[in-house]
């Protein structure tokens, strides 16, 4: 988790504004894309179930009223004088052969006297052949009758049949009386079920062929009367529950069939039409999902097509406006960056324009490093008067306690040491004694400029205290001595050379000088202090101006 939150901190402020815009932009575009594609998916694929429910309701109607208009020509047929006057039967014939000629939906057209016998036939055929046990005959004395789809059972293999496939029928049959209402026997007409699968074809436009749809037309028990030639005159197993689900009105359902393929299924019962009363036919439409689909899918693409496009547009929309929002900020960062000390005007914060909130910030900004650069030149001036020497301008001891604290962890990790040499000028009591305050705090700003000089740059020395100092020495172990050495005799060649006061142009002092080395005579800076003082008093005791050493 640290370093995630580390990872994320150091990611710009435009690029968290870019990041969060895409995201929402992004997220909300492909939200309403998702649901303005499923909603238009839904209604999309609501159109088309109810464009196939609707096709299969037309297929049902066609064949309903197609079937009223047989109906209706079989009852002009009735009124036939040959059916009534006793004409013979060649006459009979010929009448029935003319009006088979004229309704090419007709394969046979018979008169069957009351014993069931075929009196005149259209072509000759079934003449004299008795048919009382057929149900054409028998419900055909009772009053209209209309006959399923079924095989010619006697016709089959006299009707010419060019294509070889097995003929089928719908039988209508009426009663024909005489005008003293006797029965005179049954009309018979064999309708040729090729008429249906006009109808069938005729359904077809050319863009439901490109996408594969069927029609089907269902018995009442089920049985397929037309459709796929793999599925004619079967009971397909599963259709029953589309047949059972039929109802007037057209429905329609994704339904699995029997090639464990999915469908697009509309439905619709006939319901028969004026004089047709219909047979419980179901008119069946059926295409693949894959195909029928397909409209769905394409959109769901180009409305999510858009949403990613919409998202990338606004992707770079919301760069330029994060852009926008945070050059004003960088530059604000960037000038308080450049601010290092009170020397720096307050003027180098920009007054940025561009907002309200911008301006608000930058003027805060101004005022507030105006503020800070006040306190940081008065924490200077304090810092300056709680470090310094007042009289020679050297560091004071308090300086040195603290540069001690910052120096000793450095020299260690440089493996360096560190000589504290203690300085106390002999004759300095005597100066300000005779000659006065005055002449002795001219004496010492005088010898704090010569302790400067012979120091290195790195070198620090300090007024400890009335006409002591010390110094501190840096350099590697090996090296230290030496250095140490050299500094205290260029020191002691320098303090000893006449000082000019007024009045008084040739004043002389001398100093003692005693010396000890951190971390070779102890690892504890205090001791090394006391080490090097002890030193100094040796020096002085010694006949004074000259260096001692400490020696453990």
């Amino acid at each position: 988790m640290p370093d995630n939150a580390m990872r994320l901190s150091q990611i710009s402020l435009r690029t968290r504004f870019t990041l969060l815009a895409v995201a929402l932009v992004f997220g909300t575009t492909v939200l309403l894309g998702w649901v303005a594609a499923r909603q238009s998916a839904d209604q999309l694929e609501a159109n088309i179930g109810a464009s196939t429910a609707e096709s299969a309701y037309q297929m049902a109607d066609k064949l309903d009223r197609s079937m009223d208009a047989r109906i209706k020509e079989v009852k002009l047929l009735l009124g036939i004088e040959a059916l009534t006057d006793g004409t013979d039967n060649e006459t009979l014939r010929a009448q029935l052969e003319t009006l088979q000629d004229n309704y090419n939906v007709v394969s046979w057209i018979g008169f069957i006297d009351p014993n069931g016998v075929v009196q005149a036939a259209t072509g000759g055929i079934l003449e004299g052949t008795s048919i009382a046990q057929r149900p054409v005959f028998q419900n055909g004395q009772d009053g209209m009758w209309i006959g399923d789809v079924h095989d010619a059972v006697l016709l089959s293999q006299l009707l010419p049949n060019p294509y070889g496939e097995a003929i089928k029928f719908v039988d209508i049959a009426t009663p024909v009386s005489g005008q003293n209402g006797a029965f005179l026997g049954v009309l018979a007409v064999h309708l040729s079920w090729e008429w249906a699968e006009y109808i069938q074809r005729a359904m077809f436009s050319p863009a439901q062929q490109r996408q594969g749809t069927e029609m089907l037309l269902l018995a009442a028990d089920g049985t397929v009367l037309l459709g796929p030639d793999d599925m004619l005159g079967q009971s397909v197993p599963g259709l029953s529950n589309l047949h059972l689900q039929a109802s007037a009105k057209p429905s329609w359902a994704i339904e699995t069939w029997p090639d464990d393929q999915r469908y697009v299924t509309g439905m619709a019962r006939s319901q028969g039409f004026e004089d047709f009363p219909g047979l419980g036919w179901v008119a069946v439409s059926r295409q693949p999902v894959e195909q029928a689909f397909a409209p769905v899918e394409r959109l769901t693409r180009v409305i999510m097509g858009i949403g990613v496009l919409l998202a990338m547009v606004f992707a770079v929309v919301g760069w330029v406006v994060a852009s926008r929002l945070t050059t004003p900020l960088t530059r604000l960062s960037h000038a308080a960056d450049t601010i290092h000390d009170a020397s720096q005007p307050t003027n180098e914060i920009p007054l940025e324009t561009g907002s309200p909130e911008l301006m608000r910030l930058s003027t805060s900004m101004r005022n507030m490093v105006g503020r800070l650069l006040d306190q940081n030149r008065t924490i200077r001036r304090l810092e300056d008067i709680a470090t310094s020497d007042p009289l020679t301008g050297l560091p004071n001891r308090a300086f040195l306690d603290r540069y001690l604290a910052h120096a000793l962890p450095e020299a260690e990790r440089q493996q360096q040491s560190i000589a504290l040499v203690y300085i106390d000028l002999d004759g300095f009591k005597e100066v300000n004694d005779e000659l006065g305050h005055h002449a002795g705090d001219l004496l010492l700003i005088d010898i704090a400029k010569r302790l400067q000089e012979v120091l290195r740059a790195s070198d620090v020395v300090a007024r400890w205290g009335g006409d002591e100092f010390v110094m501190a020495l840096k350099a590697p172990a090996d090296q230290l001595p030496t250095l140490t050495q050299a500094i205290s005799e260029r020191l002691l060649a320098s303090i000893s050379q006449p000082i000019s006061l007024p009045e008084h142009p040739a004043v002389t002092v001398s100093c003692s000088l005693g010396a000890a080395w951190w971390p070779e005579h102890s690892h504890d800076i205090e001791d090394v202090m006391q080490f090097a003082d002890a030193a100094l008093y040796v020096a002085k005791q010694e006949g004074r101006h000259r260096l001692v050493i400490h020696q453990p």
